[in-house]
């Protein structure tokens, strides 16, 4: 072979070895699946992270009875609003994911949000109880904890929601609602038109759980993306959208 065949040949070998490895980078992309709440902040971290390691991450909302699915068949990374959400999803889907992984995430403050001005003087959740209070309650943030005194909280609901999206539209398109129980996070969202209440302690904090999944072929990956999350850099975006 003449010499400048030879060179040809390797220059070739090189082109196909350069471009099956970039085509393996660029087909190594994460998928995060979970609910809607802390869908807008995974998304800011993930296009950090991207940045920063050069790993893209897909960020996918998805409803509890569908994540079992979309999980078991191509997620790497589970996440989701609150602790019980992932012990309620592990336990309806047993084995989908590695529980040795998983991490709670910084936290977020649960409150009353009330129209602007609070013009029915609530105070916390002992007010929420009283005759006149109307209420939306929102079935997957599980708060009916917080609506005062059991009876009465309960018959004060004038609205229900699944999610806590569904909620943000109701609250914004039924102003007879006076209060809703909710995460900080939300009243963030919906800017300077309400009030939020604080409800103090550590029993009116929810953290946010992560796990990586059992058939992800890329668990380095997904474990550093996770690290990622704990970072100073991260909770300053979690920070920034509510949580603590």
């Amino acid at each position: 072979m003449s010499l400048l065949k030879w060179v040809l040949c390797v220059s070739l070998l090189l082109h196909v070895a350069t471009a099956a490895a970039s085509a393996d980078t660029s087909a190594k992309v994460l998928r995060v699946y979970g609910p809607g709440g802390p869908h807008h902040v995974l998304q800011e971290c993930a296009e950090l992270f991207r940045v920063k390691q050069g790993v893209a991450v897909t960020v996918i909302r998805a409803l509890p009875n569908e994540l079992g699915q979309k999980l078991a068949e191509d997620g790497d990374i589970y996440y989701g609003g609150a602790e019980y959400m992932l012990e309620d999803f592990d336990r309806l889907n047993p084995g989908v994911l590695n529980m040795t992984t998983v991490e709670q995430l910084h936290p977020r403050r649960i409150g009353i949000i009330v129209r602007k001005g609070n013009p029915l003087g609530i105070k916390g959740v002992a007010e929420l109880s009283r005759p006149g209070v109307d209420l939306l309650d929102v079935k997957l943030e599980k708060m009916r904890n917080f609506h005062g005194e059991a009876s009465a909280g309960m018959a004060n609901i004038r609205r229900y929601e699944y999610t806590g999206r569904q909620g943000f539209t109701a609250w914004s398109n039924y102003t007879e609602l006076d209060a809703w129980v909710t995460y900080r996070s939300w009243h963030l969202l919906l800017g300077a038109d309400e009030d939020f209440i604080e409800i103090p302690g550590d029993h009116a904090l929810r953290y946010t759980p992560v796990a990586v999944t059992k058939r992800t072929p890329h668990r380095q990956e997904a474990l550093a993306f996770i690290s990622f999350l704990k970072s100073t850099e991260a909770r300053q975006i979690f920070e920034k959208h509510g949580w603590n």
